[in-house]
């Protein structure tokens, strides 16, 4: 029997064969069988033939087709006439309203209107703070990132801004200057140097170069002049303590308003903002003292709605970010690029499969299915129809915290983790994937971006600036 590379595709889905489990069967590569599907290759009479006879044992791909899968609720068990990739928890109601946010951002930054605002952004990363600020009305002149390839990312996003280097400890007083002639005056600075280098218990590395990344954002700050300045960052910041004991949060307000700003913190959850995850900051909000306008941040628009007198929003959840995305398992991949699941060992995955939403491995009452070490929140699922867990630059690591699919057994996509960060699909991603797993998991969310973006706007074209 001789197979051409379209009828094996047609004959694998009819059959309920993933590429990964008929790689497994056959003991061809994946990447063999997806050249050979596409046509771009051709394989050899001898695998050809293998393939042909590993179709035809109806018997032994029922074995591996006919498991069982939980589908949230009720229990689907797919049959040698249902692809397991085309049967996928079904589309939320809140899917399409979460796309159309997107869309509008998507829209708001590709097609400014109206007399921009002005911005700087500093560590800049892949550009999530800039995306919702730029959607919100903001021109966000310059930019500074330390990596090459997430400078190379948001280069790509925001080819307009311009590029204040790299290092920001090795720029000189006399280049931010510079870079403030050529920029011109702006309206804000956004950023959230990373502390790293402090630690809850107030010991740390004196040396540790993390520890004045905050006094270098200041430099700017005192070069530019900005209305307001505006940083973000983890929640645990605020317990963060230095060297001898004092909060750090005390010490950046206080080095502010030593600076001529009125600064005020605020612990902030990005599901408050309609992004679809669970994800705590603290955003300190600096306003020169010589303006009229008090620091403050919007008011929450989503929440939970089992109260009648409620007017908040559902939060959104995981099922509404990526319901409409292909479902795929352990080792396969969706026609978007980036929507591609990491290949997982089998013994995790046997740990893993018959875990309930919400539930970890380590739940198992099975000791041979539970992993041999580790915290009950890694080897977890995630709930479909509850915000998402904060995405972590390690969402690809099914062994991370809170990294498991809710229905599928693998860990989050690139694109799954780029939409739960809110994340427009046509936000364009180059590079190694580590890289782009990093600027994703650290990127501010661009909706909650987008929230802040347009709270300040309202507020500075208002503002009356002191004349000189």
């Amino acid at each position: 029997m001789n197979i051409a590379g379209n009828q094996l595709r047609e004959t694998r889905l009819e059959l309920g064969l993933s590429q990964a489990r008929l790689a497994e069967l056959t003991g061809i590569s994946q990447h063999l069988l997806s050249a050979y599907e596409l046509e771009k290759s051709t394989l050899a009479p001898d695998l050809i033939q293998k393939l042909a006879s590993t179709l035809q044992d109806k018997e032994q791909i029922r074995n591996i087709t006919g498991r069982k899968k939980r589908y949230r609720n009720h229990e689907y068990k797919f049959t040698p006439k249902q692809s397991g990739r085309s049967s996928r928890a079904s589309r939320t109601n809140g899917n399409e309203s979460f796309i159309n946010a997107l869309s509008i951002i998507e829209k708001k930054h590709a097609n400014p209107k109206g007399e921009a605002l002005n911005a700087i952004s500093l560590f800049s990363g892949c550009g999530g703070f800039s995306l919702g600020f730029s959607a919100a009305g903001f021109n966000v002149r310059g930019f500074l990132e330390l990596d090459p390839g997430l400078r190379k990312i948001y280069r790509l996003n925001f080819p307009n801004s311009f590029e204040m280097g790299g290092d920001i400890t090795q720029i000189q007083d006399a280049k931010i200057k510079n870079y403030k002639s050529l920029i011109g005056d702006i309206d804000v600075i956004i950023g959230g140097p990373p502390c790293q280098g402090f630690s809850l218990s107030g010991k740390r590395d004196v040396n540790d170069p993390r520890n004045t990344l905050f006094k270098h954002y200041l430099r700017f700050v005192d070069a530019f002049r900005p209305k307001i300045a505006i940083m973000e960052n983890v929640r645990l910041l605020s317990s963060m303590k230095n060297s001898e004991g004092n909060l750090v949060k005390c010490d950046i307000e206080s080095d502010f308003h030593n600076h001529g700003y009125n600064v005020q913190s605020f612990e902030i959850n990005a599901k408050d903002y309609g992004v679809p995850q669970h994800r705590e900051r603290i955003i300190f909000v600096a306003v020169r003292n010589d303006l009229s306008i008090k620091s403050s941040i919007p008011d929450p628009k989503f929440g939970y709605v089992e109260d009648l007198l409620s007017n908040k929003i559902p939060y959104r959840t995981f099922g509404d970010a990526c319901s409409d995305l292909e479902f795929l398992e352990s080792g396969e991949k969706g026609s978007d690029v980036f929507h591609a699941a990491v290949r997982h060992p089998s013994h995790v995955i046997e740990w893993l499969w018959d875990v309930p939403e919400g539930k970890s491995a380590h739940d198992n009452e099975d000791p041979k299915l539970r992993p041999p070490s580790g915290y009950n929140t890694t080897y977890k699922r995630q709930i479909w129809d509850e915000p998402a867990s904060t995405v972590q630059t390690t969402f690809g690591m099914i062994s991370g915290c809170r990294n498991v699919h809710p229905i599928a057994t693998r860990s989050l996509t690139i694109r799954e983790a780029a939409r739960i960060q809110s994340f427009p699909d046509s936000f364009k991603l180059v590079g190694r994937l580590g890289i782009i797993r990093t600027g994703i998991g650290n990127a501010v969310p661009p909706l909650l971006a987008y929230e802040l973006g347009e709270h300040f706007k309202e507020f500075l074209n208002f503002v009356e600036v002191p004349s000189l």
